[in-house]
């Protein structure tokens, strides 16, 4: 399949257009990590960019990447590039504060005594990996481990 023809089929999907593809051509299309409803990401360009990047080894999704590298709909106010950097500092900042409260306590349930600075590093590390799954590696992760650490002592 060539790279325009993946594009093409990438960026309807990013759309939630219907995908008019062969089985083979979704399989191949499967590896690239675009999702439905990418807000002021999904263009043309941005996707091909991308494709070329995940070609060449990246893993990260087109959300994550698209952050990382300032990429977006620069017709829009949210797409440009130093508002995105601006806006990612920003949730970095929201998620470190709310990740270290809630893994303060998972630590604490772990190690026995607070442990504030390694939780903002965990909310950190976290943040960065994934941002699309902020919710669950923030909140619902350390209660669920909060839980299983004081039901086992």
């Amino acid at each position: 399949m060539t790279k325009a023809r993946k594009v093409e089929l990438l960026y309807c999907k990013a759309k939630g257009k219907d995908l008019k593809a062969t089985p083979e051509e979704i399989k191949e299309i499967s590896r690239y990590k675009v999702d439905y409803n990418e807000g002021s990401y999904a263009t043309k360009a941005n996707i091909g960019a991308y494709v070329t990047a995940i070609d060449k080894g990246s893993r990260r999704s087109f959300y994550d990447w698209c952050i990382d590298n300032g990429k977006g709909d620069r017709r829009r106010r949210e797409g440009r590039a130093e508002t995105i950097r601006e806006d990612d500092k920003w949730e970095a900042v929201r998620c470190v504060f709310v990740g270290t409260i809630f893994w303060s306590v998972a630590l604490y349930m772990l190690l026995g005594g607070s442990a504030i600075f390694l939780a903002a590093v965990i909310s950190f590390i976290l943040y960065k990996v994934r941002r699309d799954h902020v919710g669950i590696t923030m909140i619902i992760l350390p209660i669920v481990l909060a839980c299983l650490f004081g039901y086992i002592k």
